[in-house]
C-alpha cells in the first residue's frame, strides 16, 4: 500500500528490488504466516488429533515442573526443641 506522500507525487507502485534487513524481515514474517496457517489448518482438519497432543503435552508439562518444582524444596528439617 502506498503512502500519501508518493501518491503525491504520482508514484503509486511498491518499490522493487529491496534487499535490505527490512525485505528480510518482510520475506521472514511472510514464512511465518505461511506456517501459521499450515498448522492452523491441520488442527482445523484434525481436531481429536490436535486435542489430544494439547492434552499430553499439558500433562507433560505439569508433570515437569512439578518434578522441577519439588527438587527445588527439599523437605523442611523438623526440630524438637523438647
Amino acid at each position: 500500500m502506498a503512502n500519501i506522500k508518493n501518491l503525491r507525487t504520482g508514484f503509486t507502485g511498491e518499490l522493487g528490488g529491496a534487499s535490505g534487513a527490512v525485505a528480510k524481515a518482510k520475506r521472514a514474517a511472510s514464512h511465518v504466516k505461511d506456517e501459521a496457517s499450515a498448522v492452523a489448518r491441520t488442527a482445523h482438519d484434525h481436531p481429536s488429533a490436535t486435542s489430544t497432543a494439547l492434552l499430553v503435552f499439558g500433562v507433560a508439562a505439569f508433570l515437569a515442573g512439578y518434578l522441577i518444582g519439588s527438587a527445588a524444596n527439599p523437605p523442611p528439617h523438623r526440630s524438637r526443641y523438647w
